[in-house]
């Protein structure tokens, strides 16, 4: 095994989906709840057997959300960000991230309308996200957030 090699089996691959929503020339992006611990979060993709980053996180979306992929939204093609990326591990060894931010624009009002009233989901503004908390002070998930404010993948004043 070639020392490439190596690093390509440690190194974890993700896509990260920042699900927009427009209104008024107001953009909100989605969160999920998350439980353990009690925070926010985005949709975020591990990528399975060699599929694109892209192919990640449409799986994860139509999954997480229960939208058909087909019919519900479009992932973009191409990545807003891509980046090879270095953090501490949760064992205190040095890990190799792959990391890929997906714009994921909803089709229809409908769909939109369901993913608003399900109480696992909240649409947060672009400077709720950056801070890192709701407007009510819950957590965002902070090594998401701490990604998007590194690379400056959203902008508060979005």
């Amino acid at each position: 095994m070639t020392t490439n090699d190596k690093n390509e089996t440690n190194k974890l691959f993700q896509s990260v989906a920042i699900v927009l929503r427009t209104d008024k020339n107001q953009t909100s992006l989605l969160l999920r709840r998350q439980p353990e611990p009690l925070q926010w979060k985005f949709v975020v993709g591990e990528r399975l057997n060699r599929e694109s980053f892209r192919e990640s996180i449409t799986r994860e979306v139509a999954w997480q959300l229960n939208l058909n992929r087909k019919s519900d939204f479009l992932v973009s093609n191409m990545a807003a960000l891509s980046i090879d990326h270095v953090e501490t591990g949760p064992d205190g060894s040095p890990q190799l991230i792959a990391l890929a931010f997906y714009n994921v624009h909803i089709y229809r009002g409908a769909v939109l309308e369901t993913l608003s009233r399900d109480a696992s989901n909240r649409w947060v503004s672009a400077a709720e996200t950056c801070q890192g908390k709701t407007i009510d002070g819950q957590t965002i998930d902070p090594r998401v957030v701490s990604w998007i404010n590194k690379w400056s993948v959203v902008q508060p004043w979005q």
